[in-house]
């Protein structure tokens, strides 16, 4: 059995060593897990102390031990011992976290946040070795907080290749996180054409990230059944969903071609045609070039949009391609493959029709589609700067902790500015309070708001009780008590009121009726401070009022005379009258 756990202690460990330079982990079935050997209490304990042995090779003996034993119990101890400065001790940990299974599955979540990649990709070798059963936990991190633990979980979920997994992916192509898109869309490309579907429908609609993603995937999964939507994506108002469906339609090879040729011999539009006769040029196809050739002959005496570019006689073999930027230092993309930064000089293009795209943080992208005609190039690019606005956050009450995607960033009332013009996650924390969570869309130019009212833990308990039994009066009074406190007059006469109106209907399930006139006294007399800066004379003719009201509903209730007659007495009023 030990021999058979070392074998897999050693495959994970070459695995690894093979990706350090974070080559993702190669796919490989799960080996399976080591049988449990049941641990007494006794040996358990002691073995729990071991992992924190100031000697390596015993915490990573004891590490061993307690994953041959399934041991639940030292999950906590072993997620730590993933940042271990023993290698051994690393790995025996994270193979015994797989193989300890799903007991380990929410806290090597949590640790897909972690900020060292080393003890992170560990936690997800250690998903990837549970397996299927995984797989519904990563799901439900894909819509996670925290950008770290969506991103491993898009990618853990392509190699794991559950089928579960394809419609969460296909949303997570619209993840406000660019890597996390990326990474959904590389793993739905691993189920093949089983994700057609799923991907079609962001293709159609999902927003403007999703169909880019989900156009890059049928570049790396053609699907004859993606062809009809991909060319309805020509015609997609974003000119990179055009670009990125027009090469997906090139390397669809002939099930695209004959479609295409139909397309540019009735379109009357000139970018369409355009696109389309790039993706028929790259096909190589003698009887496509052949048609293609028939098509621009008929259509030669249609005027053009712009003049033509002077052409040479005859086609360089190759083109070189000399592209600048202003602000310099962008990353260029070919054909969405990555050429390096500007400025450069991308040599041995073919020529014709290159679909050009730039990058920088902070700026927006420039894309072209050009037609390289002559030997030596050049390509002059403009980025202009992202667009920014800002974001207030306010609370009441102050003071609360507010996170902007996951992060923190500081107490309310919080301003924060030059903010990409995008969605935001907010969560606004403050002890005693439930937090509030939301999404806020900061545009460009502008100032958006988030306003959040904190509702007290205190409040919800009360409430929640009442909710499952309205008739308790104490509930309803204590709950007064605390309105009152705050400086809520209106909520506080109310729960008075509705406990006078379960008194009212002798429906009382707290036994505290009894109490009610003394606790309403108190409150009468001010035998506590009022919060808000509440005047007595003021929370006297509220009490008033809403006592009077139930009276006015239930008069002829003879627990209801008892009550109010008893009242008057403690308060020296007469509540059966209107307040003066």
């Amino acid at each position: 059995m030990t021999r058979r756990f070392w074998v897999l202690t050693a495959v994970l460990v070459l695995g690894a060593l093979a990706g350090a330079a974070r080559a993702e982990p190669a796919r490989a079935e799960p080996a399976p897990a080591p049988e449990a050997q049941a641990l007494d209490g006794q040996k358990l304990a002691e073995l729990l102390d071991q992992l924190d042995s100031a000697e390596a090779t015993k915490r990573a003996q004891a590490a061993q031990a307690l994953g041959e034993a399934k041991a639940a119990g030292a999950v906590a101890k072993l997620l730590k011992l993933l940042d271990d400065p023993d290698e051994a001790a690393q790995w025996r940990a994270t193979v015994a976290l797989g193989a300890i299974g799903e007991p380990a599955v929410p806290g090597l979540i949590d640790s897909l946040n972690l900020e060292k990649e080393r003890p992170r990709w560990k936690a997800e070798t250690a998903l990837k070795m549970i397996g299927a059963k995984a797989v519904p936990a990563l799901i439900e991190a894909l819509r996670d907080k925290r950008g770290r633990v969506r991103q491993s979980a898009a990618f853990l979920l392509g190699e794991l290749a559950d089928p579960r997994a394809i419609e969460p992916l296909a949303a997570a192509m619209g993840d406000k996180d660019e890597d996390t898109r990326w990474k959904a869309a590389t793993s739905l490309a691993k189920f093949g054409t089983q994700a057609t579907q799923a991907t079609l429908a962001q293709l159609a609609a999902g927003p403007i990230e999703c169909r880019r993603c989900a156009a890059w995937v049928f570049q790396n999964v053609p699907d004859p059944a993606a062809v009809p939507p991909l060319i309805q994506a020509l015609r997609d108002a974003d000119e990179q969903v055009r670009w990125k469906a027009a090469i997906a339609l090139q390397k669809a090879g002939q099930p695209a071609a004959d479609r295409l040729l139909a397309l540019l011999r009735t379109s009357a539009n000139a970018e369409e045609r355009k696109m389309a006769t790039w993706i028929l040029e790259g096909s190589g196809d003698t009887r496509v070039l052949a048609a293609l050739r028939e098509i621009q002959a008929a259509r030669a005496d249609t005027p053009a949009a712009e003049p033509p570019r002077k052409r040479p006689d005859v086609l360089p073999k190759a083109v070189s391609l000399a592209i600048g930027s202003t602000p310099d230092k962008a990353t260029v993309f070919i054909d969405d493959k990555y050429a390096g930064l500007t400025p450069l000089v991308v040599k041995d293009l073919s020529p014709g029709h290159h679909f050009v795209k730039l990058t920088k943080r902070d700026h927006l992208p420039w894309t072209k589609l050009v037609e390289l005609l002559w030997a030596e190039e050049r390509l002059d690019a403009k980025l202009a700067p992202k667009p920014k606005g800002a974001l207030l956050v306010a609370s009441e009450p102050s003071q609360a902790d507010v996170y902007i995607d996951g992060e923190y960033e500081g107490k309310t009332p919080l301003e924060k500015k030059n903010l990409d013009a995008n969605p935001y996650s907010v969560r606004i924390e403050k002890a005693q309070f439930i937090p509030w969570e939301g999404e806020v869309e900061v545009r460009a130019g502008e100032q958006s708001k988030v306003d959040a009212r904190l509702k007290n833990k205190v409040e919800d308990w009360y409430l929640a009780r009442l909710k499952e039994n309205p008739n308790d009066v104490s509930c309803h009074t204590e709950l007064a008590h605390y309105y009152l406190v705050q400086g809520e007059l209106a909520k506080g006469v109310a729960a008075i009121a509705a406990a006078v109106e379960v008194m009212a209907n002798a429906a009382d399930t707290s036994s505290y009726g009894g109490r009610l006139a003394q606790e309403i006294a108190k409150m009468w007399e001010q035998q506590f401070a009022f919060g808000g800066g509440l005047q007595l004379p003021a929370v006297r003719k509220a009490l008033h009022a809403a006592i009077h009201g139930v009276w006015q509903r239930h008069r002829e209730k003879p627990p209801l005379q008892r009550f109010v007659a008893e009242l008057n007495k403690a308060l020296g009023a007469d509540l059966t009258r209107p307040p003066g």
